[in-house]
């Protein structure tokens, strides 16, 4: 017993050690790190747009109009993404005889049902049950967490199995109003069709940069 303890003892002293040598690389990193003030590169931007780029065969939200009105954006697959051009051809869930070309910020990846976002008050977008478009809407009612799946049932694949996930989001959609009693209906929508604003998906954290110089006082 005396020297399974000292064997534990010592290898939580390890730990802590190691601990502390962690925080003084961090230290010293962050201390030591020069900020310039420039967000990615165009080349950068490209290989992370690329990196996150929609599979072949993924469902996804799809922009097929020129403006910006409620409905604009539909369900879709994803035949092909061209890496060189970032564009990809789509094919409307509706009309599968239809083949569409769209630029990369035409596409967004549904949800997993793990993202941070699912909070009461958030404006999003999300699809008009029993329809195939996406409509903007707010979450009345906070999401509830729950478990985890299996890497089979998450529809994020292996890396979001397991993780606390919303799996049904209540929300209220724009110019929903019912005509007699002039109230907004609450919806229940499956969290993988409600996704952010496209400004809120599209944006570049490296865009909101911060010039003020690292340390000073």
């Amino acid at each position: 017993n005396a020297a399974t303890q000292s064997s534990s003892s010592a290898s939580g002293g390890m730990k802590a050690l190691s601990a502390a040598a962690d925080q003084l690389l961090a230290d010293y990193v962050r201390s030591s790190s020069k900020f310039d003030g420039h967000a990615l590169s165009p080349a950068r931007r490209k290989w992370k747009r690329r990196k996150f780029a929609a599979n072949q065969g993924d469902q996804v939200a799809a922009k097929v109009t020129r403006t910006d009105e409620n409905g604009s954006w539909i369900l879709a697959y994803v035949l092909r993404f061209y890496p060189e051009s970032e564009t990809y051809d789509v094919q409307d869930e509706d009309d599968t005889s239809k083949l569409i070309r769209l630029p990369w910020n035409h596409v967004m990846r549904l949800s997993t049902g793990t993202e941070g976002w699912f909070e009461k008050g958030a404006r999003v977008m999300a699809i008009f049950p029993e329809t195939t478009s996406f409509y903007r809407a707010i979450i009345s009612k906070q999401p509830a967490w729950t478990s985890g799946t299996s890497a089979e049932e998450s529809a994020g694949g292996v890396g979001n199995a397991h993780k606390p996930r919303v799996k049904e989001v209540i929300l209220k959609f724009e110019d929903d109003e019912d005509q007699e009693s002039g109230k907004t209906p609450h919806r229940r929508v499956p969290s993988r069709y409600v996704i952010p604003l496209p400004q809120q998906y599209f944006y570049e954290d490296e865009d909101d940069v911060d010039l003020t110089a690292p340390n000073t006082v």
